[in-house]
């Protein structure tokens, strides 16, 4: 989908579909800056009363395109002015690119009542537009013999109309901001939609490989024979009962023509292919989703897309531990004890409590390039589910400032998280009589034993969060943004964290 501004009339508009944003006033449209294009296609005058349509956020309305040079009009409901939000704005572009989509229209022009937008910039609603555009038109069911056949095709061109050249500079940016941030989102989200028996840790590292060549980012993959090299019990542990060859993925990127010393990002993912729980099987009701427990693995991996295309000024570290956790005469058993990279040593009490294992390896490399941040992201607990539900990811950090940027990026991006609590006593959860540390606590607070896990394995003074996304990013079903599937949670969010953190270190 291509995406434009320019500065015509919205009457002169040349296209199959223009969509005209109208804010709400006590359950009525507010239709005073369409007066002027009214004269021309007739019909929005009607609606002034509020009982067709009321201008509420996401409603819709179509009329004939009459006088003016789009076949069809599009009235779309931007909600209450005061009430008008980066997320908002993604579910009305949402519903407007579902209808022009129904419609057929291939060429789409927006509207907009730029003085009923309040404090958000040109830039920023651009950036929504085009977010919540691509993310609501993705699809899933790539897998079909005859995928696409009766299906209409989404837009080709989208064309924001701006007030003057400076709104319009400030779209572009906007623009071509959101375009990243769609693509790194709907990349993480093919990823983790993609069959288990087709996402192995090899076809995952493949992915990855292509997508570094396409951004400029180096691509490195270690097999098992350099993770034995490396030390990485936990990696290999975890991997010994599966026929697939577990891997370490590392992406790494420095901006082209970048001077100076530029801050180091590393983004730590857990990558496990698919999960069966292991010698500690996972009951059969829904294993098959268990295919969405690289979840944290295609975060990383589409926040690193964003920020390529962003070109931000940091260097990016990728880490992604890629393994298949699969019950065999070869599997890790209850009881084992793994040496880990880092030299500790773990006592396996559950083999379904994976994911901490490669992370702790994964987080130990990350950390010996002495990031000036390093977040992980992980499908790692249940626990958390049963605490924050699908709707917030839990945030674990040892650093008050990173905790921060990422919450704010959190609200910014609709990826919300929630700070939770690891302290001592958490850390007294996971001691072990036969080993430096066992890999689950007791019955409660397992999202928090999980992360003072972790935290076992970064460094005192490295700044460090860990989020916890079990619960968003997996959807049960089709919402405003997205089909039922995969959600790509994390990958904006980290990105917008990342955005954030390299501009205050200017």
């Amino acid at each position: 989908m291509r995406w434009s501004t320019g500065t015509v009339k919205p009457s002169q508009a040349r296209a199959d579909l223009l969509v005209v944003g109208v804010a709400s006033q006590k359950d009525r449209p507010v239709l005073g800056p369409w007066r002027e294009l009214d004269k021309k296609i007739g019909g929005l005058a009607s609606l002034a009363d509020g009982k067709v349509f009321d201008g509420k956020d996401g409603k819709l309305h179509l009329l004939p395109g009459g006088g003016a040079s789009a076949t069809w009009v599009l009235v779309l409901g931007l909600g209450k002015p005061d009430e008008i939000s980066p997320q908002s704005l993604r579910r009305s572009l949402a519903a407007a690119s579902q209808r022009a989509r129904t419609l057929g229209a291939r060429s789409c022009v927006l509207a907009l009542p730029w003085t009923a937008l309040g404090a958000l910039t040109p830039e920023a609603v651009a950036r929504c537009c085009v977010e919540g555009s691509e993310l609501a038109l993705f699809e899933t069911g790539t897998e079909k013999a005859k995928t696409g056949r009766d299906k209409k095709p989404s837009p080709r061109t989208w064309k924001i109309l701006a007030d003057d050249a400076a709104a319009g500079s400030e779209i572009r940016r906007g623009l071509a901001s959101g375009s990243a941030y769609a693509a790194g989102c709907l990349f993480a989200r093919d990823l983790v939609n993609r069959p288990p028996n087709k996402l192995t840790p090899t076809a995952l590292a493949a992915a990855a490989r292509a997508m570094a060549g396409r951004e400029g980012l180096t691509c490195t993959v270690r097999g098992e024979a350099g993770l034995r090299k490396l030390g990485m019990g936990g990696i290999l542990g975890v991997g010994q009962g599966s026929r697939q060859q577990s891997k370490l993925i590392v992406l790494e990127m420095r901006p082209r023509g970048a001077r100076g010393k530029l801050p180091l990002m590393a983004l730590v993912g857990k990558g496990v292919t698919f999960d069966t729980g292991g010698i500690s099987i996972k009951p059969a009701s829904n294993m098959h989703e268990m295919k969405g427990d690289m979840g944290g693995a295609a975060a990383v991996l589409g926040a690193a897309l964003i920020v390529a295309r962003l070109g931000l000024p940091v260097r990016l570290l990728v880490v992604v531990p890629a393994v298949e956790n699969m019950p065999d005469g070869a599997a890790i058993r209850p009881g084992d004890v793994l040496s880990m990279a880092s030299g500790k040593t773990v006592e396996v009490l559950n083999t379904d409590a994976e994911g901490r294992l490669i992370l702790a390896d994964a987080l130990h490399y990350a950390g010996k390039r002495k990031p000036d941040w390093m977040i992980d992201a992980a499908t790692l607990t249940g626990a958390c589910v049963i605490a924050l539900g699908q709707e917030f990811a839990g945030l674990f950090t040892n650093d008050s400032r990173l905790g921060e940027v990422l919450q704010r990026a959190g609200g910014e991006t609709f990826e919300r998280v929630w700070p939770l609590p690891m302290v001592e006593e958490h850390h007294k959860e996971i001691e072990s009589p036969i080993a430096d540390i066992q890999n689950i606590g007791g019955r409660y607070a397992g999202a928090s034993s999980a992360a003072a896990f972790l935290e076992e394995f970064v460094d005192e003074d490295a700044a460090w969060a860990h989020l916890d996304i079990a619960g968003p990013a997996w959807a049960a079903a089709t919402g405003p943004l997205g089909p039922k599937g995969a959600t790509g949670f994390g990958a904006r969010l980290i990105a917008r964290a990342v955005e954030v953190l390299t501009r205050e270190a200017r």
